[in-house]
């Protein structure tokens, strides 16, 4: 039976010293990198701080505010009068801003920024636009065109187009802002313009209640132009057999099923 050999392998001390210089080569040029970066690291924090509170840091001498709702300019002005000839750091400017968006949820961005050869300290804040006031839960809201409600509407109170309902809690609703949007341009297209609109459940199944009496199961968002056209079709054929209100549900529209049944 053949024994398996086996060999050592052996490196010339030459080759192994060159080995091992370039081994410290390498530590050694990491080793200083990481140095240069933690010695510019701490010297940029220093320079911040020395800018910052030191001898040369940024003291406002005016303020301007730049915001077209002046709930919010007032309160921008306040909160910048307050930093007129003391240190306003990048921290401080900072607070500002959160400050001002916490008063104010109805802003959708604000802007604290410093110029250092002016001393001036520029706040430009913008609000969200508010599709349409809505009964959200029991209290009033306003709601954006992102979608979330808001407390207050700061660029210009909306005209209440279309009465709206949520009798729960949403947290944001950007379908429904979305479908006010597309609605509202639409409403003098109805044969019987719509009085109110529900939606009593979290899955966005709405339904309109017109001025003649008339309940519309609208069902989900899509096809609105199409569906207003529709149900002046229905409505009109369904007054020739029957005098108004009606029962519409279109919550199958997009299956071509509609039902009518009378209100009794």
């Amino acid at each position: 039976m053949a024994v398996k050999k086996t060999y050592k392998v052996r490196v010339r001390g030459k080759v192994r010293n060159n080995l091992l210089r370039r081994g410290a080569a390498v530590a050694g040029a990491s080793l200083a990198l990481f140095s240069a970066v933690w010695v510019s690291g701490a010297a940029f924090k220093a320079s911040r701080d020395f800018f910052d509170d030191g001898p040369l840091s940024f003291r406002p001498e005016s303020f301007e505010v730049d915001c077209p709702s002046e709930a919010a300019a007032a309160t921008a002005r306040e909160l910048a009068a307050r930093t007129l000839n003391a240190p306003m750091t990048a921290a401080r400017r900072d607070r500002l801003a959160q400050e001002l968006r916490r008063r104010h949820p109805g802003l959708v961005s604000v802007e604290v920024n410093r110029n250092f050869v002016t001393r001036k300290v520029v706040v430009t804040a913008r609000p969200e636009e508010a599709v349409s006031p809505v009964l959200l839960n029991g209290a009033t809201a306003y709601l954006g065109v992102t979608g979330r409600f808001m407390s207050e509407s700061l660029a210009g109170r909306p005209a209440a187009e279309l009465r709206t309902e949520i009798p729960w809690a949403a947290a944001s609703a950007p379908a429904l802002a979305a479908f006010l949007g597309e609605l509202k341009p639409l409403l003098p297209l109805f044969y019987s313009r719509p009085a109110l609109l529900e939606c009593p459940g979290r899955d966005w199944a709405c339904r309109l209640r017109l001025e003649d009496g008339t309940t519309v199961l609208w069902g989900g968002f899509e096809f609105t132009r199409l569906k207003i056209l529709r149900l002046n079709e229905v409505a009109q054929d369904a007054a020739r057999r029957k005098a108004a209100p009606f029962r519409v549900d279109m919550r199958y529209f997009r299956e071509g099923k509609i039902f009518v049944s009378s209100v009794k």
